[in-house]
């Protein structure tokens, strides 16, 4: 249906005899591992997409997978010189620097309130006001961006609960369901994103690279690098005031560049 195909053109497309859906999906064969992967193929399938139908995992990771991961990259997101956070691919939030969290105006209390959530109800619903931090002459392209990648990722899930009523809360947003309700070309899911921020008296310029976890694709760590040298100054003061306020004015160790 996603892809607007029957099943005798998904059966022709993947070179499989008449009736060979029909009778894989009431149980009457199993298909071979060739079958699957010629029907993952016309469908044009993300890896994390084949993994789920093949059963190698499942597409939505559990509380213990989560927290195995989180443990695996704390401490890289913790180091990393530029703000970045991890989410998975329903784009709920997990983890993140203090870079990030300074960025937005939160702190970690405020922040592990939100852990779990979606960025789609952290752009719209939180105390964060991150929406309130975008130059207005950017806000409807970034906010059409977000939500068509959100739309990307929730079709995949639009048998859940849980997604269902996120849409539901979120279309009650007027500029939410004006992008949901406009036509989007995103085919696939986006490595890279255009974003602007206000910081005090600046205008951040920002590119938001992300990046599959390898240990699991289920997991994406998001990273913001600068655009601009005033959004790198940015990046190095508030670097510059987290370290002295952990380290309590202690001296900087310098840095080979």
């Amino acid at each position: 249906e996603d892809r607007s195909l029957s099943q005798t053109k998904l059966e022709v497309e993947a070179g499989l005899s008449f009736g060979t859906l029909s009778r894989i999906e009431n149980g009457n064969i199993n298909p071979t591992k060739e079958t699957i992967i010629k029907i993952a193929q016309v469908l044009d399938l993300h890896d994390d997409e084949f993994n789920y139908l093949i059963s190698l995992q499942k597409s939505s990771p559990d509380v213990d997978e989560i927290e195995r991961v989180v443990g695996l990259v704390s401490e890289e997101i913790k180091n990393e010189r530029i703000p970045a956070y991890l989410i998975d691919t329903k784009l709920r939030v997990w983890d993140w620097n203090k870079m990030i969290l300074k960025l937005i105006g939160a702190d970690d209390n405020s922040a592990e309130k939100y852990r779990g959530y979606t960025c789609m109800r952290l752009l719209f619903f939180s105390e964060f006001n991150i929406r309130n931090k975008i130059p207005k002459e950017k806000l409807g392209k970034i906010i059409k961006q977000q939500v068509d990648t959100y739309k990307y990722v929730s079709n995949k899930y639009r048998n859940e609960t849980f997604t269902n009523s996120e849409i539901r809360e979120l279309l009650k947003d007027v500029s939410f369901k004006h992008a949901w309700k406009t036509e989007s070309e995103l085919k696939y899911f986006p490595i890279k994103n255009e974003f602007h921020l206000k910081y005090g008296n600046n205008i951040l310029n920002i590119d938001i690279l992300l990046n599959r976890f390898s240990s699991d694709n289920r997991f994406i760590i998001v990273k913001y690098y600068p655009k601009d040298s005033r959004t790198l100054k940015v990046f190095e003061s508030i670097r510059d005031s987290i370290y002295y306020s952990e380290n309590k004015g202690r001296p900087k160790e310098k840095v080979d560049p």
